[in-house]
């Protein structure tokens, strides 16, 4: 399944929504196929987002709460990054203490 062609699934999406939606099924599941050791993680948060979208109304709405999540997401990410960068400073200033004479 080579590159993400967007021109070939905006078209699909225009002129056969419902082929546009069974071919994002299989596409997603041939990739969670390939990605055996998180599968069951991916599938999960694709469950959320399908949720989402379907409970949002519109797809303006489902975008901003989609958003909304990734944000917090990546709230999470860098707060776990600064906490390890932090971890990782005092590690270093330890094995800096106890290797200088």
């Amino acid at each position: 399944m080579g590159g993400f062609d967007f021109d070939h699934w905006k078209h699909l999406a225009e002129s056969d929504p419902a082929g546009f939606f069974q071919a994002r099924d299989e596409a997603l599941r041939e990739w969670l196929a390939r990605h055996p050791d998180q599968g069951l993680l991916l599938a999960g948060l694709q469950a959320r987002i399908d949720a989402t979208r379907a409970l949002a109304g519109t797809p303006l709405q489902a975008s901003r709460v989609l958003m909304g999540m990734m944000h917090e997401h990546l709230s999470e990410l860098g707060d776990k990054l600064a906490e390890l960068q932090h971890e990782t400073d005092s590690l270093r200033a330890l094995i800096l203490g106890r290797a200088s004479p």
